[in-house]
């Protein structure tokens, strides 16, 4: 029973780390909590006994995505129970204010047709989230952080190193882009079953990015590189394929449905 699976207070900019400790993510609470009680390796993460813990209302599946922003006034989870806002959670922030090239006043922006994005977008029970959702002209790309402040990164392919150590995150990143694309098919009235492409990309905040050849279908960069990756991708869609696109993406029903 759920009763029995601790909540947990993660701080946006270490959800990956509790993830990979055996968090899951509680699409309905929008909240992390452990699947036992008693693991010690998420002990960190349990929340004051002062504090509540009482999850968060159920969301409406016509919730709309739109108005979620990385920043600590527009998005209160951020910022866990009694902790300070973290490093990570910094890295989103400046990787969302890079973004914003994208649909504001600028070089990148002026280029047409525009671009839509949307942050923390929920995948489902137990899948976590998505940092940012991307919708332009090359159609969808998915957009993941990976923080490994003072570390060295390397990418040849698929193999992906943090301090000469493998890491699984292009397959998984081209795995959620993926079925992002096939969600986005599947919630599409006009149109079901047809797929926008779909590319996967990776910010890694680091101290070192060293791409030596790239990954099939997932973009590597550093949060401020990173757009100029995404606008160099052959455009597909049209205008108002993209307005069309958004606003299903921009409803959390289209997300959180089985597949």
């Amino acid at each position: 029973m759920r009763e029995q699976q601790p909540w947990l207070d993660v701080p946006f900019g270490e959800k990956d780390e509790a993830k990979a400790a055996g968090a899951q993510w509680d699409w309905r609470a929008r909240r992390w909590y452990a699947p036992r009680p008693g693991m010690p390796e998420l002990a960190r993460w349990l929340p004051d006994h002062s504090s509540s813990s009482s999850p968060s209302p159920s969301p409406s599946p016509d919730e709309d995505l739109a108005d979620r922003a990385p920043s600590p006034e527009a998005a209160p989870e951020l910022v866990g129970a009694g902790r300070a806002w973290p490093a990570g959670a910094e890295g989103e922030v400046r990787l969302a204010e890079a973004l914003r090239e994208l649909t504001e006043a600028g070089p990148l922006a002026q280029r047409r047709p525009p671009w839509r994005v949307l942050h923390a977008v929920p995948m489902g029970p137990g899948r976590g989230d998505i940092d940012h959702v991307l919708l332009g002209p090359p159609g969808l790309v998915t957009v993941d952080t990976a923080h490994h402040h003072g570390r060295s990164v390397r990418v040849d392919g698929d193999r992906m190193t943090v301090d000469r150590e493998p890491v699984d995150h292009v397959p998984r990143a081209r795995a959620e882009a993926e079925r992002a694309g096939r969600l986005l098919a599947a919630a599409r009235r006009d149109d079901p079953g047809a797929a926008p492409p779909a590319t996967a990309a990776l910010a890694v905040v680091a101290a070192s990015v060293r791409v030596t050849s790239s990954p099939g279908g997932v973009l590597v960069a550093t949060p401020t590189g990173l757009p100029r990756l995404v606008t160099a991708l052959p455009a597909v869609l049209a205008d108002d394929e993209i307005d069309e696109l958004y606003a299903v993406a921009r409803r959390l029903g289209t997300w959180t449905r089985e597949l």
